[in-house]
């Protein structure tokens, strides 16, 4: 497949996943125990920081994922993306605290607030299979901070989190991808 077919493929792929996750979040009420799947992880997290997300455009909700962090007395990022060079950071955030709209209309901290490096990084995603494959917006945000991690020799534990109707039979994948390692969805938890 040549490079414009295939990135033709993943676009009409990532426009088909968003109607379909619209209209399934619409239709359904839906049992989120996203923050009971993850127990077993974070019962024997080591790290510094976890990197949750704000739900965005009918993503999964994480609210109750991020009251168990918390609870559980655990340091929390948000992905932030700078506008000087549209580099992905992550910076600390803790509940009540205000978040800003960001480059895309997603709430992030503001940006007085600390840079850190997340040991745990939960990313939103589109689709996923089973080998751990995952697709994200098109930016390559997250595949370009693993991708700098890794050249850090950095630990990182990656777990993608969607519902579990976003699972595919197999997603595109190009060599600037990343996998997962793990699989976070509101039915269940799972290694890639």
């Amino acid at each position: 497949m040549s490079e414009p077919e295939y990135q033709f493929e993943k676009t009409a792929l990532r426009k088909f996943l968003l109607n379909r996750r619209s209209s399934y979040t619409k239709d359904q009420k839906i049992t989120n125990n996203l923050h009971i799947h993850i127990q077993p992880l974070i019962k024997s997290f080591g790290g510094n920081y976890v990197s949750v997300f704000q739900a965005y455009n009918n993503e999964i909700d994480t609210s109750e994922l991020i009251n168990y962090l918390l609870s559980r007395n655990i340091s929390i990022c948000l992905p932030s993306i700078l506008e000087s060079n549209k580099k992905m950071v992550f910076r600390t955030w803790s509940k009540g605290e205000n978040l800003i709209k960001g480059k895309f209309g997603i709430l992030e901290p503001e940006t007085s607030k600390e840079i850190v490096i997340p040991s745990i990084l939960l990313m939103p995603l589109l689709a996923f299979d089973e080998n751990g494959n995952r697709l994200g917006y098109g930016g390559g945000f997250y595949d370009k901070f693993i991708a700098e991690m890794e050249d850090k020799d950095q630990n990182l534990l990656k777990i993608g989190v969607a519902f579990s109707f976003q699972k595919i039979q197999q997603v595109p994948t190009d060599i600037h991808d990343k996998k997962l390692d793990w699989i976070l969805t509101e039915k269940y938890l799972y290694k890639a």
